[in-house]
């Protein structure tokens, strides 16, 4: 594209990215704070790895690797899917593994209204018959 298209295409405002009319959206509320999740946690970032939550993070570091670090854990395995039937998966939040490399638990961070949410609960409980794992709660 020459800068004289450039231009022209600019004075006709028919840039796709650009509307021609206003869209009654100002850059104040692009700046808008995003809407409150469900449960009112918070996604937040430390030392480059994202958690869905501050008790998810705080777990991690506070209590997990410490553990790794001491040597009573091989690993944590972060955001691990678990396929159930009917294609829906379960997402753990954490897997260990013991030095032995065999996994100690399957871990979920959940503060008391999610351990009460229906769908939580029947993910949990297929879990449980069709992988024999028992879900650990903190």
């Amino acid at each position: 594209m020459t800068e004289e298209e450039y231009a022209d295409m600019m004075k006709r405002r028919a840039l796709p990215c650009v509307p021609a009319k206003p869209s009654g959206v100002s850059v104040a509320d692009m700046d808008a704070p995003r809407k409150r999740s469900k449960y009112g946690n918070r996604k937040v970032t430390v030392d480059g790895m994202s958690f869905d939550s501050q008790h998810e993070a705080d777990y991690y570091f506070g209590v997990l690797m410490p553990r790794v670090k001491a040597g009573e854990l091989k690993c944590v395995c972060r955001q691990v899917p678990i396929d159930l039937p009917g294609g829906i998966k379960y997402i753990a939040d954490f897997v260990t593994v013991k030095p032995d490399m065999t996994i100690e638990a399957v871990i979920d961070a959940k503060s008391e209204a999610t351990r009460k949410d229906r769908v939580y609960i029947n993910k949990r409980k297929q879990v449980r018959s069709c992988w024999g794992i028992e879900i650990q709660e903190v």
